[in-house]
């Protein structure tokens, strides 16, 4: 017997015993690649997912100004509803803000 020859066996266990490590990296490369592009759909799903992602975003852009006209709305409302109960408080129970002077004119049918 020849010491070469049970070295190097011809057979494919031999080719798979010498080249493990690449064997493994080439079987996990065709799953990962199966798995992007077969099962994912890898181009059209991030195309899809971006229009989406484009959509929401409009959306929420087209919501903020509406809230923001809406709160801008509130904020006048409140104010006009504060001076009418400042109005209110001036006329029926005679207050006066700080600072301010009270003066009262009569009239006179007296002529």
């Amino acid at each position: 017997m020849n010491i070469n020859s049970l070295k190097k066996p011809n057979n494919l266990f031999g080719f798979f015993y010498r080249h493990w490590i690449s064997v493994i990296l080439l079987i996990v490369l065709v799953a990962l690649i199966r798995q992007n592009f077969i099962v994912n759909t890898f181009p059209a799903d991030v195309h899809e997912k971006q229009l989406i992602l484009e959509n929401n975003l409009a959306t929420n852009q087209q919501l903020q100004q509406e809230n923001l006209k809406l709160q801008v709305e509130l904020n006048a409302k409140s104010d006009q509803k504060l001076e009418i109960l400042e109005s209110m408080a001036r006329q029926k129970f005679g207050l006066i803000k700080p600072g301010e002077k009270y003066y009262q004119i009569s009239t006179s049918d007296q002529d």
